[in-house]
């Protein structure tokens, strides 16, 4: 996976354009990412990664970055 994939994973997931998401997006700046969006988007992840990363590994992730850090320590983003 690449971060051009999973920021349309996070706009699909969010129902926002993928131009919204930037590397500096979070739940703070994005009105659609509030606590229902951030479970749109932990699973939409899951299924995405066929399960290679729990939910409780995203638990606390309310950014692009801090998502995109975790599933580049799992080896799963490039």
């Amino acid at each position: 996976m690449n971060t051009k994939q999973l920021k349309k994973i996070i706009s699909k997931a969010l129902n926002v354009s993928e131009k919204q998401i930037t590397e500096e997006t979070n739940s703070d700046n994005l009105e659609e990412w509030d606590s229902l969006g951030h479970l749109s988007i932990m699973s939409s992840l899951d299924k995405n990664l066929k399960g290679k990363i729990s939910a409780t590994s995203l638990h606390e992730a309310y950014s692009f970055k801090k998502i995109a850090s975790i599933l580049i320590k799992k080896n799963i983003l490039e």
